[in-house]
């Protein structure tokens, strides 16, 4: 058996593309929505029942710095760009949109809140926004790598100030569910020697059951669904 069959979490992109396709369906037909950040645009099939509109500055090519795991490089492919330019301030009207997506993308901004309370700005009243953030993460997409995460206060607070009432914050993984893969990740990316020193603590982590203080302690991201205040 592989070692990475043995790891109890789907992956966290499988577990974001489940909420995410998720809320998308949910939403009523012919919605106007904008994907914010929308790089390949990964979800835009699960929106042809929507009005799809995209965002992004397009201007990430490859990494500039080396990183454990990291597979070989090559130059990220965009989709076709409706707003090109910052997500903090798109060139649109107040209360455009039915609904925003955003997915992993504020950790890659200098401006995390005022993307925030530019989303207000742009959601009708009653407008969802779909959102998904890391709480903790290594570097990725360098040179545009600014937060390693997020917190639940943090969503409580920027988010509420901003008018949006968040009406689902889920929480995905925890404090054992993290080291288990970390530790897999380092067996990977290093010798086979790590394979014998680190096997035992990766069995450890691995079989730990995930409590209130391992939530409390540290978490992967949070997927987010809000609606904008009247």
């Amino acid at each position: 058996m592989k070692l990475k069959s043995l790891l109890k979490y789907k992956s966290s992109q499988d577990i974001r593309d489940l909420f995410v396709t998720r809320e998308l369906m949910n939403l009523k037909k012919k919605s106007l929505l904008l994907d914010a950040g929308c790089g390949s645009q990964r979800y835009k099939k699960f929106c042809n029942h929507l009005v799809y509109r995209s965002q992004d500055f397009a201007a990430y090519n490859i990494s500039e710095k080396k990183m454990f795991g990291q597979h070989k490089q090559i130059k990220y492919k965009y989709g076709e760009i409706d707003y090109l330019g910052d997500i903090w301030k798109i060139d649109e009207k107040e209360s455009k949109f039915d609904a925003i997506l955003c997915t992993e993308v504020l950790e890659h901004i200098p401006y995390p809140n005022e993307t925030i309370k530019e989303f207000s700005r742009l959601l009708k009243p009653n407008g969802f926004l779909i959102l998904t953030i890391p709480s903790n993460c290594l570097r990725h997409m360098d040179p545009y790598f600014f937060y390693t995460g997020f917190s639940d206060r943090w969503i409580s607070k920027i988010l509420s100030k901003n008018k949006l009432e968040v009406k689902k914050c889920i929480q995905v993984g925890d404090y054992y569910s993290w080291m288990s893969k970390e530790l897999y990740r380092t067996i990977r990316s290093h010798s086979y020697l790590a394979l014998f020193f680190l096997l035992p603590a990766f069995i450890w982590f691995f079989i730990k059951k995930e409590n209130q203080i391992s939530r409390n302690s540290l978490c992967e991201g949070y997927h987010i669904l809000a609606k904008k205040i009247k």
